[in-house]
């Protein structure tokens, strides 16, 4: 096991191989929409980064595990989010090629995610990890992140792993992996203290995030960390009060030099007004305003885990690692709904009655897993990662309606879901030609059985779920700077609650995923193409006018995407990056839309960022475009009365940071970025929104920030 002891110096057990210790150094770098981006600003302070994932196919989730991934993958690092001004984890990941982001909020406080062209509705098909945890309020049966509970302020960098990865993550593993890493506890007591002030273009009050951080370590085998997240205002809208409070802590010991336990907890408490959308005269009249007085949200979530990792005497490396985590999580919709005629969402119609989707999610799992590493220094090396998890879910889903002129609350829904799911996963890196060549079979198999409750109609109903998944994937080292690779895999996204209903047996999403692609990396400069393919069957899609799931059947999700880094050598203080996605997302079930582009897919995305570092200042000019999309199957053009159909135009964004050191030295730093948002104001909004899905749903204006950080 390796470790960084106080002395800054890396120790390790005696016979083990570095590759695979349980403590690493952090990669002090940047990068942008390319897997692999320009160097970070050094960071001052030595540290001591807990592992992310130990045994793990996507390894830290650094900057250097990208080089030779077997796959399409993307590392964000701080450095990198404060220079695209980015104020949230959706904004983010706007220029990260594959991600298109419906920001109904400006605050990021429910992040609507698509991947590769998979709705985007509460970035239920995208898998979300927390330090290798996952974070979805039921990685099975409920996958839409309707709780999300991560603030960007307590991030060290995010890890998108578009391919490669299915079989040790999962389910729900389609469109890739993201994994959210938290900031690490440095090698010396550190405090972090910094206000970042955001005020919005026709806003009625700013919005502020203060966040805390204080840590380190006590002793040569204990640390702790503490953190503090708060963000309060408004946004750019009317109705749109917010406040959030992230609290987490998170402990490291070493119990000796061949083991160490983890350990992490966190509280969440969200509270916002959702201002909802908008009909077209009333877009065009005054876009900051609200027509959805009744529409709210609150979320609560406790989570927790603890993980113990133990290096083991034999072969030339061998690692165990046991991780349990759990949580329990609340989280209440309230909004308007009119039953006097016409769509229930118009937001051109008075509501007549209030309608809650109250749920409480109660959420433990356990996984044991073994990474052995076997030839080192022979011609032929292997790496076996083997797994099993057990997950138990227990999801109670409420659904009220109270009318506003008074009388008694309905309730059309009063559902339970008992879920209890295992998997077993197995893979084995080898290596061939002095690991020129690594070429990865792997298999997982999902065994999920869901016992669903209709409270109401007294009716009780089994479904049984059994897939195997396999998967493939090789990479070449042309040279010490190209890699080619290529994989496939097969992934799942198991029955959800609001679609199983007590029909009886239900069958899972099922796709295949195809990537083959090449990066070049050297020191700060790359580049990274790939071409992906996925084939979905039975895919679910969610109806927003009956506020449920219809299978649409299977659809294919093809395209090209493109990042590039550049970093001259006769000018290093300039670094240029550029990303481009091709999507052609359609519909392949028989029928009268078969062959169509699937709603709310942009054919093309574009993202840009420069930087320009001198006299101690670093500008930063960044921004994105995605073209236009459809909003239903039909692939209708015009737009309605009510704003329920039509194309949603194209729209570019443009994006401004200055940021610069204002004291120095070796005791602490204060930095500030100055940033505009939304440069030249663009004007462009989404459509079909969870409880809002009728009419135009604003997205945010032009916006200035000023964040002050000070570290001691």
């Amino acid at each position: 096991m390796s470790y960084q002891n106080l002395d800054g110096k890396v120790r390790v057990r005696a016979g083990l191989s570095t590759t695979y210790s349980v403590l690493a150094i952090a990669i002090a770098s940047a990068t942008s929409m390319s897997a692999v981006a320009a160097p970070a600003a050094k960071n001052e302070t030595t540290v001591m980064e807990t592992v992310v994932v130990t045994g793990s196919v996507i390894g830290n989730s650094d900057i250097e595990d990208v080089k030779e991934y077997p796959g399409a993958r993307t590392v964000i690092t701080r450095d990198q989010i404060e220079k695209t001004a980015a104020g949230s984890i959706d904004n983010a990941l706007q220029r990260v090629p594959g991600i298109k982001v419906q920001d109904e909020s400006g605050t990021g406080v429910l992040p609507n995610i698509s991947v590769r062209g998979l709705k985007a509705s509460r970035s239920g098909h995208a898998q979300f990890l927390m330090d290798g945890v996952p974070l979805t309020l039921a990685p099975y049966g409920h996958t839409g992140q309707s709780i999300f509970p991560a603030t960007l302020s307590m991030l060290d960098r995010i890890d998108i792993v578009r391919g490669g990865a299915a079989v040790q993550y999962g389910p729900n593993n389609v469109g890739g992996v993201i994994n959210l890493v938290t900031k690490p506890i440095p090698h010396t007591w550190q405090t972090e203290i910094s206000n970042r002030l955001t005020v919005f273009d026709g806003g009625d009050a700013p919005l502020n995030d203060f966040y805390l951080r204080t840590g380190g370590w006590l002793s040569d085998t204990f640390a702790l960390q503490l953190e503090g997240n708060f963000l309060k205002g408004e946004s750019f809208r009317e109705h749109s009060d917010t406040d959030v409070k992230n609290f987490q802590a998170k402990a490291q010991w070493l119990l000796s030099d061949t083991q160490e336990i983890q350990a992490f907890l966190q509280r969440y408490d969200a509270e916002t007004q959702m201002p909802g959308a908008l009909s077209p005269q009333d877009y065009e009249q005054d876009r900051h305003q609200s027509k959805r007085p009744y529409d709210d949200y609150e979320g609560k979530s406790t989570r927790w885990s603890v993980k113990y990792i133990h290096d083991l005497p034999f072969a030339d490396s061998a690692e165990l690692e046991v991780l349990t985590f759990g949580h329990k999580s609340e989280r209440l919709f309230k909004w308007g709904f009119n039953s006097a005629g016409g769509h229930w969402a118009d937001p051109a119609l008075p509501a007549t009655d209030v309608r809650t989707s109250p749920r409480e999610f109660t959420v433990y799992g356990i996984e044991p897993k073994m990474a052995m590493y076997f030839g080192e220094g022979k011609p032929v090396t292997q790496n076996w990662i083997v797994g099993t998890r057990y997950v138990n879910e227990d999801i109670d889903y409420k659904l009220t309606q109270t009318p506003i002129a008074g009388g008694a609350t309905k309730v059309p829904r009063d559902w339970h879901l008992d879920t209890d799911a295992f998997a077993g996963y197995v893979s084995n890196e080898i290596g061939l030609f002095n690991d020129t060549l690594k070429v990865t079979p792997g298999l997982r198999v999902e065994s999920v059985r869901m016992t669903f409750t209709d409270r109401g109609k007294k009716q009780t109903a089994d479904n049984k779920v059994t897939e195997w998944l396999p998967g493939l994937t090789v990479a070449y080292n042309v040279t010490d700077q190209w890699v080619t690779y290529a994989n496939a895999q097969k992934s799942l996204r198991a029955p959800q609650i609001a679609y199983i209903r007590g029909l009886g047996e239900e069958g899972s999403e099922l796709a295949w995923n195809y990537e083959v692609g090449a990066r070049y990396t050297q020191d700060a400069t790359s580049f990274n193409a790939a071409l992906y393919r996925i084939d979905f069957e039975d895919q679910l899609q969610w109806q927003s006018s009956t506020q449920t799931f219809d299978n649409i059947g299977k659809t294919l999700h093809q395209g090209l995407e493109l990042s590039a880094r550049y970093v001259p050598e006769v000018l290093p203080a300039l670094s240029l990056g550029a990303s481009y996605n091709y999507l052609d997302a359609t519909l392949e079930e028989e029928g009268a839309n078969k062959g169509n582009q699937l709603s709310y897919t942009s054919k093309h995305q574009l993202g840009w960022d420069a930087t320009y570092a001198f006299y101690g200042m670093d500008t930063t000019l960044s921004g994105f475009y995605f073209s236009d999309s459809y909003t239903d199957n039909a692939n209708t053009s015009a737009e309605d009365a009510t704003g329920a159909t039509g194309k949603v135009p194209s729209y570019m964004v443009w994006n401004f940071n200055l940021g610069t050191d204002l004291y120095k030295d070796d005791k602490g730093k204060l930095r500030m970025n100055v940033a505009v948002n939304n440069l030249f104001d663009e004007e462009y909004y989404f459509r079909g929104i969870d409880t809002s899905p009728v009419g135009r749903y604003p997205a945010p204006g032009r916006s200035y920030t000023l964040d002050l950080n000070y570290q001691f």
